[in-house]
């Protein structure tokens, strides 16, 4: 009875012993025969599609005539054994590990994370269990009400098992399983769970990215604006002796949005606490010389790629990474319609044991969108368009400057952009196409009118409101461009006093006047006769 009692103590901590990670249920028990002496092992709450592989690493020694284990309850795998004993020589007696490696420790952490790793290295060859996890298939994000995939191994004989799950989004923590007899003080038998179920955990790495403020997936700007962007990603769990630690994130900004130089700012962050601002080289790798590339080969031009430090990062719940673009000032531009798209992605290690491994998640895409307005110059009586007229576009007081792309087509602008300009000329055929307008309302004043045409002096209102911001204005026809008829009269106007033109006409007043009394003097010279 001594020994029964030694070795249940041994028992007890065995099946205590598990990852952080690992979760199991409660069982009920029975008695163990030689037909009886195998159980099934069922891991759940994991996404749909991953592999699960478990490994056998010890078996138990069981006298069946006895009805108890043997006096060496354990015996290592044998590869596991040559392994432990060059790795973890402390340990070659499993007795001695189960007696000094507790449950949730860095000792156990550091062993099934150490030995895992030797698994998928080929340090350590085990045919393991596999099977795919069925259920519902699952879908990005992975959110945990998703989690109903399950595997069940049948028979499986007493010991203990690595349990590694491999192929999801989710970055899965290796775990144990220990199918172990424990003894029974009441009936005095020793008995065996009659299954074991397993739920494990993992750390569900997601990245996500906003326009302007933690909300918004999209928004309206000029090409003046420089535009805010925040993008968050998750930091994994990657256990010490981990043979991958990919994490990058990297960002691709497609139509007309460029990177503002020197804007990117990158901080660590844990829940709610301050950002901490990350250190370039030590902590990260930045590239922005249009050589940024996503990790390990994956296609696919991105404007800058950030590859993190992960054992630096690793302290922290989240990484951040800031930084402003603008709209550029041409026809990569999208004006309306489906708006400037752009996106983040998270390549990471998603099977931390294969040194190849990369998953791959990215944001949906972030919109921003900007307006134009469309002015076409005519006669007012005729409807003729006319060229030769310049305008200013004021928002408020505020007269807006513009650059210059074609005849006739002006993007908004900075003061201090290159060739920025006030004067808006429409082109041969009387139109004007002002674009990168953000929301809001507008003058367009007339600077200049066509030759033989009066100058107008009342402004046209350019009004763009998008309330759904979809890229369609909401007093348009269907699209981000405001369209406005801009008509001159032709006539003749009083000159300005003091002027060239004031001279002739009083001269000519003067003749016609002068030619008026001589023919009045005639007239009465005849009736005198």
């Amino acid at each position: 009875m001594k020994g029964k009692t030694k070795f249940s103590k041994i028992i007890a901590l065995a099946i205590s012993l598990m990852l952080t990670l690992t979760m199991f249920s409660t069982y009920s028990f029975a008695n163990i025969t030689e037909t009886t002496d195998t159980r099934d092992i069922t891991v759940s709450g994991i996404e749909t599609g991953t592999k699960v592989s478990a490994y056998q690493l010890t078996t138990v020694n069981y006298d069946y005539t006895a009805d108890q284990p043997q006096s060496t309850p354990y015996t290592w795998n044998a590869s596991v054994k040559t392994w432990v004993d060059t790795n973890f020589s402390s340990y070659s007696d499993p007795e001695n590990f189960y007696k000094a490696v507790t449950s949730d420790s860095a000792e156990a952490n550091e062993f099934y994370s150490s030995l895992a790793a030797a698994i998928k290295g080929g340090a350590v060859t085990l045919t393991a269990k596999e099977q795919t996890a069925t259920g519902t298939p699952t879908s990005y994000p992975v959110v945990e009400e998703s989690l109903d995939g399950t595997v069940t191994f049948e028979d499986c004989e007493m010991g203990t098992y690595l349990i590694l799950i491999e192929n999801g989004y989710m970055v899965y923590t290796p775990s144990v399983v220990n199918l172990t007899p424990e003894y029974n003080n009441e009936t005095h038998e020793w008995e065996l769970p009659a299954s074991v179920a397993v739920r494990v955990k993992a750390t569900n790495p997601q990245i996500t990215k906003t326009v302007t403020d933690d909300t918004l997936n999209k928004d309206s700007y000029g090409t003046k604006d420089e535009i805010s962007f925040k993008i968050v990603g998750d930091v994994p769990t990657y256990l010490a002796n981990s043979l991958s630690k990919t994490y990058v994130i990297s960002d691709k900004l497609e139509g007309g949005l460029a990177l503002v130089d020197g804007s990117i700012e990158i901080y660590g962050q844990n829940g709610d606490a301050e950002p901490v601002e990350l250190t370039a080289t030590e902590d990260y790798t930045l590239t922005t010389d249009g050589t940024a590339q996503r990790p390990n080969g994956v296609q696919g031009e991105v404007d800058f790629a950030i590859n993190f430090v992960y054992d630096n990062i690793s302290a922290y719940d989240k990484v951040i990474v800031e930084y402003k673009a603008k709209l550029t000032q041409g026809t990569t531009t999208v004006v309306g319609g489906t708006g400037n798209s752009n996106k983040a992605y998270l390549d990471y290690s998603n099977n931390p044991y294969i040194t190849s491994s990369i998953q791959t998640q990215e944001t949906p895409d972030i919109i921003v969108y900007t307006y134009g307005a469309e002015v076409t110059k005519t006669d007012k009586s005729t409807g003729a368009t006319l060229s030769g007229a310049e305008f200013n576009l004021k928002k408020g007081e505020e007269i807006l400057y513009f650059v210059k792309t074609t005849d006739g087509v002006y993007y908004v602008a900075n003061s201090t952009d290159a060739g920025a300009t006030q004067t808006l000329a429409v082109d041969t055929n009387g139109k004007l196409y002002i674009n990168g307008l953000d929301i809001g309302t507008y003058s367009l004043v007339e600077t200049k009118a066509p030759e033989g045409y009066n100058k107008s002096n009342t402004p046209a209102a350019i009004t763009i409101t998008d309330d759904n911001v979809d890229g369609i204005l909401d007093n348009a026809d269907g699209t981000g461009i405001f369209k406005v008829t801009f008509p001159n009269s032709q006539g003749f106007q009083l000159p300005v006093t003091g002027g060239m033109g004031t001279v002739a006409f009083v001269a000519g007043g003067i003749v016609f006047i002068g030619l008026g009394i001589t023919l009045l003097v005639v007239a009465v010279k005849k009736n005198r006769k």
